[in-house]
């Protein structure tokens, strides 16, 4: 799996409501910063955006917590619990961390201009909002503006300490009274002056206490005695010759004593007493230019300071520079279009100038193509190929070829794709000068072309729009040039005029002329109404383009039953047409979206609906019951993905996993800390099979437990906490103490992880704790060390099953006094795995059953399939291993005791540097008690299914715990287990069986791989000799 960062796009609760348990999806920053602070406990950060956003942010992770719209200006309150927001009706307003309201201050005048924001600054202390030199108080509301002749946004800066407002001008600050705008004094500063007449003050600041100012230009900073206008310090940039954007932004910490500067190639601490640097850092994370200034701040504690610059911010470690976490933001495109394939097996999303295939019959997003799609894409019915403008795209290879057409394009109006694939046209404006005259009134024209040969087979002028029938080769074709009074269908091959469809009145003009699912109807939009013809009636149906709502309609589409067509408005309203009664289904209503829906697509059944507005994600919504099941979120950059179920199941890529998190107050639970629970395989390929389950009770879910790793060498006096990451052993043993820690609820098991193996699971059953910190607890591992590095994992559970964040060390094991090699572990997804020792040995249980005791259950070709594995896996492994050590079980051998054994073969001689491969063909199954279970040959008693499995089967908890005592670190278990037509007909889906294997994965760091099919005669077939599943693993 990929892992990455995911990034799209947040949500953003309403600030007057008490903020329920809530989805966020990690945007980053979407617009420039305005404005950051930090707590007073230096674990939140917020921002101000210019697109008025205040986002919430968990400075440890950078994790985005709360977002909360309209607001303009913010900053931590006073009382350590609440922030102080001004929104953008320039309201004062204190809330707290979850967005209630828990005080509305004075309003402000109205009267100001808010199109001209262009320098905004709030003073938590005294309540001061300045915007453009308009000063607005928390307590007394609007009070005035200085403005000094400037009509722009002004630079500005207050004093808390002196009610003054600094605005400077040229190369001078003048200091004003707030809020009657007397001028006290004007400063005059220093600075460089390499020529340029922009190369004005860009920034100024106070010190706290009111003694200092500080201003800056591009190049150069000084700071000056206020009282007496002396210079007590000067910063230059160190290459003066250098015309490009130098310096950005600075500001003194809280107690005068530092100052922090941004400039485009580092970031450094000068400590103002000694005018020396502390320390200096080379910066490449921001792109600085000459428009933006910086946000720069401290803590109130001054050991954190925020360094933001349009859409990145860092926090950094005052004392010593070093980034502690990292907010970067890139803006999420939106998705433009979304179409069904043909055969419904595929949902083709156009996104941030890429293709984007979701698969749904995996429910994964499978493919990414590198093309910039426009909404007149056309698609293969096989969905083989692409087709945009006059190119031909291979959906395999991603080569094009190009249509031959020598004409001059302007614009093209629309492209449509044959019902065959045969032919493709293009309505739009082409200039043909050997053809007509270059001047002429109207150059639209439809042009068809063979999509063999690549070549136009005929063109009709003055049509605009044109569309393929979706059953036969029949063209519909509307030149709205002076109106349209009628439609033409002509035929594909030759252009010829099949028959005139005439309008009852004329039309002023024409768009998005289509053809219902199975050529009932035609319709077009007819700029003051919708006109739908009924073909085999030439019935008329004119639909008013004003909505039930009120608003105006925008867009249209036909239910695939053709019984309907549904209709958005410009507030993402869904409205159903009755196109037998003619009038709206006013009791079917769907809130889609803040904005108008820009294109649906209907499952051939037309019970489901994937809708997308302005939005970068994709919804699915129940036609029977007009409720959301699910919301797709695509990533083109990375290539994650997520289905996420308003009642909060998911199912998602590794890298979405960890960037899509819940948020219950200031607590943040990424996707993968709830994977136990709420981990949903295949979900999307279940909503659409009309699977439904349960909410999520987030209301009660207890924060996540935390964990922390100390480690210490065997026989050595050496303990080492984790705040290095990396330790060097020389005795072949490390002693790994592990706390972990449930801040509600007790810790339920804890994961010991070695070169991504499982070493133990420590259950609540085996964990002994103090009575009085029962939610504490602490163990102590030995672990054997491999020679090279060793990566050691740990993770904790709390009661609720709700994981810890992930803590994570490497120990290089030096077994030869210094010239071991340095054996690194390579990543399986995100799992580190040892690399194959040559050495070492593969030990392989290989079962296969054909013949059950109850014949009933008798399969075809497991057998062969066991027997055409382990002969395969043995002849090609010598390459890779030197001894194999082979178990092959088979038919009546397969019971319960022959299984076991085998397992307990292998784990009495397997040791960490080897190899473990289980294969099994045969029945599985997912019992009454949602338990997976392998099916030995000796259950036979279909009457009392669910006994015979406990007493005979082995099931997924016998296996996880096989995983964990064999001490071979790379473990891979194939089970192509099905389950016949009638034999398990009353037992649970195979969503159950791929959660249940998906969790002892993840439990015990083993790698498995699985057949999806639930039914024998889906996965044997004569032809192949083999199960379906394991011929494709012969096959790669």
């Amino acid at each position: 799996m990929i892992k990455k960062i995911f990034l799209l796009v947040g949500l953003f609760p309403a600030l007057v409501f008490a903020q329920k348990p809530q989805l966020v999806i990690k945007n980053g920053l979407q617009s420039e910063i305005e404005m950051a602070s930090i707590s007073f406990d230096n674990k939140l950060g917020l921002t101000v955006e210019n697109n008025e956003t205040l986002i919430l942010w968990e400075l440890e992770t950078g994790r985005q917590l709360q977002s909360f719209p309209n607001v303009m200006a913010a900053d931590f309150a006073l009382d350590h619990r609440s922030i102080d927001i001004v929104t953008k009706d320039y309201s004062f307003r204190t809330i707290d961390y979850a967005g209630n309201v828990l005080k509305q201050h004075a309003a402000p005048a109205a009267g100001n201009n808010r199109s001209n924001r262009l320098a905004m600054t709030f003073y938590r202390k005294s309540g001061i909002f300045l915007e453009n030199g308009h000063i607005f108080s928390k307590e007394k509301g609007y009070l005035g503006r200085v403005l000094l002749n400037q009509d722009y946004g002004v630079e500005q800066d207050y004093s808390e300490k002196l009610n003054l407002l600094a605005i400077p001008s040229s190369h001078e600050v003048r200091l004003c009274k707030v809020p009657d705008a007397s001028i006290v004094t004007v400063l005059k500063f220093n600075l460089f002056d390499n020529g340029d007449a922009l190369n004005r003050i860009n920034f100024t600041q106070f010190s706290s206490d009111g003694k200092y100012l500080l201003a800056g230009n591009d190049f150069s900073l000084a700071i000056v005695d206020i009282t007496t206008g002396d210079n007590v310090y000067t910063y230059k940039y160190t290459d003066q010759n250098d015309k490009r954007i130098l310096l950005n932004v600075a500001s003194f910490s809280e107690d005068r004593g530092r100052l922090l500067i941004l400039t485009s190639g580092h970031y450094l601490m000068v400590d103002l007493a000694t005018q020396r640097e502390l320390w200096k850092k080379p910066f490449s994370e921001f792109q600085i230019n000459q428009y933006s200034l910086g946000v720069v701040k401290f803590s109130e504690d001054e050991k954190t300071a925020i360094i933001g610059y349009q859409k990145q911010l860092i926090f950094i470690d005052t004392e010593t520079g070093t980034i502690k976490s990292k907010i970067f933001g890139i803006t999420t495109k939106n998705i433009e279009h979304q179409q069904l394939s043909n055969n419904a097996k595929a949902l083709f999303i156009n996104q941030g100038e890429k293709l984007l295939d979701w698969n749904l019959n995996s429910g994964k997003l499978q493919k990414i193509f590198n093309f910039a799609p426009t909404s007149k894409l056309q698609i293969h019915s096989k969905a083989t190929k692409f087709y945009e403008y006059w190119q031909e795209i291979d959906a395999n290879t991603n080569i094009s070829k190009e249509f031959q057409y020598q004409g001059r394009v302007d614009g093209i109006n629309n492209l449509s794709l044959s019902c065959d694939d045969k032919f493709l046209l293009h309505t739009g404006r082409y200039e043909d000068k050997a053809l007509e005259n270059p001047y002429g009134i109207n150059h639209d024209k439809l042009i068809v072309a063979d999509v063999v040969t690549k070549k136009i087979i005929w063109r009709k002028n003055t049509v605009s729009l044109a569309i393929f029938s979706n059953k036969s080769n029949t063209i519909a074709a509307i030149d709205p040039y002076n109106g349209v009074s009628s439609i033409q269908l002509l035929n594909a091959v030759t252009g010829q005029l099949i028959r005139t469809l005439p309008l009852p009145n004329k039309m002023p003009g024409a768009h998005h002329l289509a053809f219902s699912p199975n050529d009932k109807y035609l319709t077009f939009d007819g700029v003051t109404q919708y006109i739908v013809y009924e073909l085999n009636t030439n019935k008329v149906i004119e639909i008013s383009k004003t909505a039930p709502s009120g608003d105006k309609i925008y867009g249209g589409q036909f239910l695939t039953n053709e019984t309907e067509m549904v209709f958005s408005d410009y507030g993402g309203n869904l409205f159903f047409y009755n196109l037998a009664q003619q009038n709206w289904a006013n009791n079917r209503t769907i809130k889609a979206s803040e904005n108008p829906i820009r294109s649906y697509s209907f499952t051939n059944d037309s019970r489901y609906l994937f809708t997308t507005g302005t939005e970068s994600n994709v919804k699915l919504w129940d036609l029977k019951t007009l409720e959301l099941l699910g919301t797709l979120y695509p990533n083109p950059s990375t290539g994650d993905w997520a289905i996420i179920t308003p009642n909060g199941h998911f199912d998602a890529s590794e890298g979405a996993q960890k960037e899509i998190y819940f948020v219950k107050g200031t607590n943040s639970f990424p996707l993968e800390s709830l994977y136990e629970k709420y981990f949903t395989p295949s979900l999307l390929v279940r909503l659409l099979a009309g699977e439904r389950f349960a909410p999520v009770d987030f209301d009660n879910l207890y924060k996540a437990p935390t964990i922390k790793m100390v480690y210490e060498q065997k026989s050595r006096n050496l303990s080492v906490d984790n705040d290095s990451k990396t330790y060097r052993n020389t005795t072949g043993i490390a002693e790994i103490t592990i706390t972990a820690t449930a801040p509600e609820g007790k810790i339920d098991e804890i994961r010991l992880f070695h070169n991504g193996k499982v070493v133990t699971l420590t259950t609540r059953n085996l964990i002994v704790t103090d009575d009085n910190r029962s939610n504490v607890t602490t163990k102590l591992y030995t672990i054997n060390l491999l020679s090279g590095t060793n990566n050691i994992r740990a993770v904790a559970l709390n009661s609720q099953r709700t994981e810890s964040n992930i803590e994570e060390m490497g120990v290089i094991y030096d077994s030869n006094g210094g010239n071991t090699p340095n054996s690194t572990p390579i990543k399986v997804g995100n799992e580190p795995i040892a690399q194959v020792d040559k050495a070492a040995t593969l030990h392989l249980i290989v079962i296969g059953i054909n013949a059950y005791q109850n014949n009933s259950m008798s399969l075809n070709y497991a057998l062969a399939d066991a027997i055409g594995f382990k002969t395969e896996l043995e002849k090609n492994i010598k390459s890779v291993i030197s001894s194999t050590k082979t178990y092959f079980i088979k038919d009546d051998e397969a019971n319960k005791l022959g299984i076991t054994n085998a397992f307990k073969a292998v784990q009495k001689s397997a040791k960490e540097q080897d190899v473990f491969v289980f294969y099994y063909a045969g029945h599985g199954v997912i019992g009454t008690d949602k338990q997976f279970y392998l099916v030995p040959s000796d259950v036979s008693n279909l009457k009392n299914v669910q006994s015979e499995l406990v007493e005979k089967g082995i099931d997924a908890k016998m296996l996880q715990q096989y995983a964990i005592d064999i001490k071979a670190q790379k473990q891979l278990f194939i089970l192509d287990a099905c389950q016949s037509a009638g034999a398990f007909e009353n037992m649970s889906s195979n969503g159950d069986q791929q959660k249940n294997i998906a969790l002892v994965a993840r439990s015990t760091g083993t790698h498995w791989m699985a057949a999806s099919g639930s039914k024998q005669f889906a996965n044997e077939f004569s032809s192949l000799g083999h199960g379906a599943f394991t011929y494709v693993l012969f096959a790669g």
